[in-house]
């Protein structure tokens, strides 16, 4: 079975994961893959496929949590950090 190689290091996908996550803990609103990258300009150019990729690993390690925005139609993502310094409980918050 043929591999492919990725055309992002481990180092740079590192980077982008610390990026993405300091730009949703700065930032007391759940934003978009689009509003994210505009926030910093290293996620200025990365692709949307990339950054669900970031971003669902983020998800999974419970850094940060998504949800479907009824008003712009899309997914938003904010950090656990946010939510805990607005007060939310994140033992029993449902998402």
């Amino acid at each position: 079975m043929a591999y492919k190689k990725s055309k992002y290091s481990i180092e740079f996908t590192q980077e982008l994961t610390m990026r993405t996550l300091g730009v949703l803990a700065d930032s007391p609103i759940a934003l978009t893959i689009d509003e994210i990258c505009l926030q910093d300009q290293v996620l200025v150019g990365q692709t949307s496929q990339k950054m669900t990729r970031v971003l669902g690993e983020l998800c999974n390690k419970g850094l940060a949590f998504k949800t479907k925005d009824k008003h712009k139609g899309r997914m938003v993502y904010v950090s656990a950090a946010s939510l805990e310094n607005q007060g939310f409980d994140l033992n029993n918050l449902v998402y």
